[in-house]
Formats: structure tokens, C-alpha cells, sequence
């Protein structure tokens, strides 16, 4: 019991750092992981575990969702509970990890779960986890490149659904393939995971159309039977007549049967289609938009005066839709490769730097709690630099600019840059961050790129910028990331 309460207290600290929105759900699966893992209910604890470590998972909280799981682990060996007594359990806890690692796009730490989940699968001898071994395998080759062995893969699901006609869980089992393609906007994966299961739907069709009219024929032929019987007497005639309309009523009930079919397959199709001409339309904007630049604009200003202001601002703003290809490309840095920073020292040399651009009279009040916050230094300087220079730019003389830093939970960091500046009118505030939202750009008043890049680097780590809709004079921007 000692233990149980140990593993309540570890669990409630990891809790802290995950988002409001998920709280509940996590609190309701830790809270059923207890009951069950006291009363020795190791399965249905083991996936409690792993909904309370997707929770975690779901705002990014990648450090929570392993220490859950590794909590369990402890139990299970305190307890000399092993994989070779409980593979099923394990098998669990492994799919909770891989899930983990996938989601973090660390492809060798996914394949080494994979491994142990097939060892353990095989342990166990479960059916049901030799699909969802199969099912995981699939979507690891797919999102890894390796289409072949993704197709392997399902083929042999989809075979073990078949045989047992099951084919609405071979279905669903495409159906979620196909979502997961359209929702990480990988328009390859959807067009080939689409395209197989196509072929596998239409031959269950014709499975479904051979074994309609191979019912119908045993009809016919247990009619053929009873009009012999009844033609050796007066009433032959009468009952030729039911048995031909039996035949019409099964006719009916098949073509309604096909019709059904049909329709069925066709709204199936339109969705699909929507789905893949969605990704397709977002990757072919973004690859549109970059092309254009590099292939038209360049060679045009490699003849221009590079001395021209024009030219120069140009050049600009060449660099920034680059700078904002490569950020919305980059991968975000591990947990183990963040680091510590003392806060109150960073944020002082920020000042520092923009001090030469402050116009007469400008002061800069730094809030910040000392002590150490881990981050990833390096992005959250480029997203600060830029908040601070465009505060310097457009504070007048003898105005203030507050840089505030804040502590709002274990693993949560907040920075905020405000100015009494002219502000920016609220009729802007839903487009400021969103790219080449203002149609044309005029360069003299800037690129309008900035605060795009800052936001995308802030979604990279896990977190936000905003702005402060309430203040009335200056402008206030809020930056929040995680550990």
C-alpha cells in the first residue's frame, strides 16, 4: 500500500505540467491505474496506464508520459511480475512507448518497442495482439518511408479480418490509416494507403455480390424442388406461381442490397477524395509560394544594384520566406538536449543587445523570478530578439518597454514583451501571426513575416505566442513554452 501511495504522489507531481484541457482525463485514468494495481488487475491497469500516458502525449508532455509508464514498470518488478507471466501486460505498456516515440518522430526508439511488442505478441499468442502488432507495423513503415513493408503488413491483417469475415474491422483498420495520413498532411501516404484499400473494397464487393447470388440460386434450386413435388398434384400450378414470386421478392432484396452498396461506396469515395485534395492543395500552396520566389525573384536581383534600397529589401525579404520554410521544417529538439538557464541573466542580456536601438528617453523594466527554467535557449532568444526590436522600433522617446518572466507550472515557462507604442488595432489581431495574410506586401513598412516565424517557433516548443486582445495602449505579446 506503501508503494501504491508513493506512485500516486510521483504521478500527481507529473500531472501538474499537463494542460487544463486534458487534466480531467488524465486524473480519471491515473485514479482507475490505482484501483486496479492494488487489487492486482494488471491488464486493465497496464491500459489505464497507457490512456493516462497518451493524455500526456496529447499536449506534448513526452517526459510525463514515460515517467508513468515507468512507474508501473517498478511496480511489476517489485512485485516479480515478468514478461514471460504476463506478456499481454507488457505488450501494453511497450505499445504506450511506441506510441510516444512515433508521436516525437524518433523512428530507432519506435523500432526497438516494435521489437519488444512482437516478442511479447507472440509470448502471449493472442490473436488480438497479433493485429494490433500487424496494425502498429504498418503505420510505423508508412510514416517511416517504407511503403513495401507497410503494405506487408496490412496485407496480412487485412487476410486474418478476411478469413474470419470480419470486414468491418478490416475497414475501420484502413479507415484509421488513412485519417492518421490526412491529419500529419502526408498526401503520398493517403494516396497510396487509399488506393489499396480501393482494391481491397471492391473485392469484397464481389465477394459480398458472389455470395448474394449464390444464396439466390440455392433459392432457386429449393424452389425448383418444391414446383416437382407440387406438380404431381392439383395445387402444381399454384404453387409454381409462390415459388416465382419468392424468386422476385429475393431479386428485389438483392438489387436493394447492391443499390445500398453502391451508394455506400460512392459517399465513401467523395470523402476520401476531399481528404487527399486538402493535403494536396496545402502542400502545393506552400511549395507554390517558395518556388516562386527562389526561381523568379533571385536571378532577377542577382542583376540589380545590390546598393539599391530596393533591392536590399528585396534580398530581405527573400531570407525571411527561407527563414520561415526552414523553421515550419525543423524538428524540435529532444528533452535531453534542452538546457538550463538562469533566467534573470538571459533575460538581461536581451536587454542589453537592444539598448542601442532605443530612441532618447526609452527605459526597459525587467520582471523576471530568478532561478533556473530548462529551455531551448537558442529559439526562445530568436523569438524574444524579435518581440524586443519591434518594441524598440516603435516606442517613442521617453516611452517604457517591461520584459516579464513567469514560473506557471512545473514544466511551463511564460515571457511577455509589452510597450507603450502606437498598439496594433484589434481588426489585425486574428491575422498577425498567420503568413501572408495581407494580400500585398509593401516592404517599406515591412514584410509582415516577423511575428509568423515567432509563432511557428513557439508551436516547435511545444507552446504559443499571443497577443494581449485586452490592453488599450502599446501592445503586449505573450510567449508560452514547455520544457
Amino acid at each position: 500500500m506503501r508503494k501504491i501511495m508513493l506512485l500516486a504522489v510521483l504521478i500527481l507531481l507529473t500531472a501538474s505540467g499537463i494542460w487544463a484541457d486534458t487534466q480531467s482525463d488524465f486524473s480519471k485514468h491515473i485514479s482507475a491505474y490505482n484501483s486496479q494495481i492494488a487489487a492486482r488487475q494488471y491488464l486493465p491497469a497496464a491500459k489505464s496506464i497507457s490512456k493516462a500516458a497518451e493524455a500526456c502525449i496529447s499536449v506534448k508532455n513526452y517526459e510525463g508520459a514515460f515517467s508513468v509508464i515507468g512507474n508501473m514498470d517498478k511496480i511489476l518488478a517489485s512485485r516479480k511480475v515478468t514478461a514471460d507471466s504476463l506478456p499481454a501486460v507488457y505488450y501494453t505498456l511497450a505499445k504506450a512507448r511506441f506510441n510516444a516515440y512515433q508521436t516525437m518522430h524518433n523512428s530507432q526508439a519506435a523500432q526497438n518497442q516494435l521489437t519488444k511488442m512482437a516478442a511479447y505478441a507472440k509470448a502471449a499468442g493472442s490473436k488480438e495482439l497479433m493485429n494490433s502488432l500487424l496494425y502498429n507495423s504498418a503505420q510505423f513503415y508508412y510514416a517511416n518511408g517504407q511503403p513495401g513493408k507497410g503494405d506487408q503488413c496490412i496485407s496480412k491483417l487485412i487476410r486474418q479480418y478476411d478469413g474470419a469475415r470480419d470486414y468491418k474491422a478490416a475497414d475501420a483498420a484502413y479507415q484509421k490509416l488513412i485519417k492518421q495520413a490526412v491529419s500529419s498532411n502526408n498526401a503520398t501516404m493517403v494516396e497510396h494507403t487509399y488506393e489499396n484499400y480501393m482494391k481491397w473494397s471492391d473485392s469484397i464487393d464481389a465477394i459480398n455480390a458472389d455470395t448474394a447470388l449464390g444464396k439466390v440460386k440455392q433459392e432457386y434450386a429449393a424452389s425448383q424442388e418444391t414446383i416437382a413435388q407440387k406438380d404431381k398434384t392439383i395445387k402444381g400450378k399454384t404453387g409454381l406461381m409462390a415459388t416465382f414470386l419468392i424468386l422476385f421478392i429475393a431479386a428485389l432484396g438483392a438489387l436493394g442490397v447492391g443499390v445500398w452498396f453502391y451508394f455506400r461506396i460512392v459517399a465513401k469515395n467523395r470523402r476520401l477524395r476531399e481528404s487527399v485534395e486538402a493535403a494536396n492543395e496545402q502542400s502545393a500552396a506552400k511549395s507554390a509560394i517558395l518556388h516562386n520566389m527562389s526561381s523568379t525573384v533571385e536571378p532577377t536581383l542577382e542583376k540589380l544594384d545590390e546598393g539599391n534600397p530596393a533591392v536590399q529589401k528585396l534580398r530581405g525579404y527573400m531570407r525571411r520566406v527561407g527563414e520561415l520554410s526552414d523553421v515550419g521544417n525543423a524538428t524540435p529538439r529532444e528533452p535531453e538536449e534542452l538546457e538550463d538557464v538562469n533566467v534573470e541573466k538571459f533575460c538581461a542580456d536581451l536587454i542589453d543587445e537592444i539598448r542601442p536601438m532605443l530612441k532618447p528617453g526609452v527605459s526597459v523594466h525587467l520582471d523576471a523570478n530568478k532561478g533556473t527554467a530548462r529551455l531551448d535557449a537558442d529559439e526562445v532568444k530568436k523569438i524574444l530578439m524579435h518581440l524586443l526590436e519591434n518594441a524598440a522600433k516603435y516606442t517613442p522617446a521617453d516611452g517604457k518597454i517591461y520584459l516579464t518572466y513567469k514560473k506557471r507550472g512545473a514544466k511551463v515557462h511564460q515571457f511577455s514583451v509589452a510597450d507603450s507604442g502606437p498598439g496594433i488595432p484589434k481588426e489585425r489581431h486574428a491575422t498577425i501571426f498567420t503568413a501572408f495574410s495581407n494580400g500585398v506586401v509593401d516592404l517599406d513598412y515591412g514584410d509582415g513575416l516577423g511575428l509568423p516565424i515567432c509563432a511557428l517557433r513557439a508551436g516547435k516548443l511545444g507552446g504559443k505566442l499571443e497577443i494581449d486582445s485586452d490592453r488599450t495602449k502599446g501592445a503586449t505579446f505573450i510567449l508560452t513554452v514547455r520544457a
